[in-house]
């Protein structure tokens, strides 16, 4: 029974990719633009959040989004025993009773940020957020 326990818990965790793996899997999604026309990244991500243009020439596109996810507020019924007394002592009996989840909320957001040379080539690209991998 154990084997089967552990052999089940190692399963569930093999199907969960890590932290890393997840980075990596983002990076390889946006490093296709490195070295590519910015037009091309414009085609592809639609127009920026925001730009600016740095002292060099060079620009830098900014890409942000951020999402709110609520978890939780599910109700669901459970049997609570209760005693009953009666003339012969009493006795428990099973009564359904309302039980609910509680309603959380997490925000994730995600801001990548590209820089364009003046020759309008994607030269590099940094991330931060929790919410972009």
């Amino acid at each position: 029974m154990r084997f089967i326990l552990l052999m089940l818990l190692f399963a569930t965790l093999a199907g969960c990719a890590s932290l890393e793996e997840r980075k990596a899997g983002f990076a390889k999604t946006v490093d296709i633009y490195v070295g590519k026309n910015a037009d091309d990244l414009v085609l592809a991500k639609g127009p920026p959040s925001s730009s600016f243009t740095l002292s060099t020439g060079a620009k830098v596109f900014e890409y942000s989004r951020s999402q709110t996810v609520m978890r939780g507020g599910n109700s669901y019924t459970t049997m609570q025993p209760v005693y009953v007394p009666n003339a012969n002592g009493g006795s428990w009996v099973s009564v359904p009773t309302q039980q609910s989840t509680p309603v959380s909320s997490f925000e994730y957001n995600c801001k990548i940020l590209f820089k364009i040379s003046p020759a309008n080539i994607v030269e590099s690209w940094s991330a931060q957020g929790n919410g972009c991998y």
